[in-house]
């Protein structure tokens, strides 16, 4: 049987390629950083910087990955939304891509509506599309048959 993990969740890999257990238990963190005014291009260069730095993290063993960000621009605020084990590996993330966060707090993730299903017992995501990626099951994925080009 084929164990599935949750986006985000590293198995420890066996010698044969086998999925044994995850490692520590994924919790949800929100970190907010007073970002000043900055345009929302810039706000996706630092997301993406805090993603590659989780990333990184992963790879050396921590259990960290960044689930979304959103910037409140009236606000001078940036929001992140992460999975890891401790606080310490979201601040460890903050600190790699050189955007200091100025709180971390433990968050749960609440459903609604069909969400639900994305969503483990204890909060946490299951999984989440990269932004810009549409499912290849909704209409707008899905190529045309009708041999137009979209709506007239």
């Amino acid at each position: 049987m084929h164990t599935r993990w949750p986006v985000g969740i590293v198995a420890k890999m066996t010698g044969d390629g086998a999925a044994r257990e995850p490692w520590p238990r994924r919790r949800t963190f929100l970190a907010e950083r007073y970002s000043g005014r900055i345009s929302p291009q810039t706000a996706r260069r630092e997301s993406e910087a805090a993603r590659v730095a989780a990333i990184q993290l992963s790879l050396e063993g921590r259990t960290v990955t960044l689930l979304g960000s959103l910037l409140v621009p009236s606000d001078e605020t940036a929001f992140s939304l992460f999975g890891a084990a401790t606080v310490e590996d979201v601040a460890a993330v903050g600190e790699r891509a050189a955007l200091p966060y100025d709180r971390i707090t433990e968050s749960l993730v609440v459903p609604i509506g069909s969400a639900m299903r994305h969503v483990g017992r204890n909060g946490a995501p299951r999984s989440l599309l990269p932004v810009g990626k549409v499912p290849a099951t909704t209409p707008a994925a899905r190529p045309s048959t009708s041999g137009t080009s979209g709506p007239r």
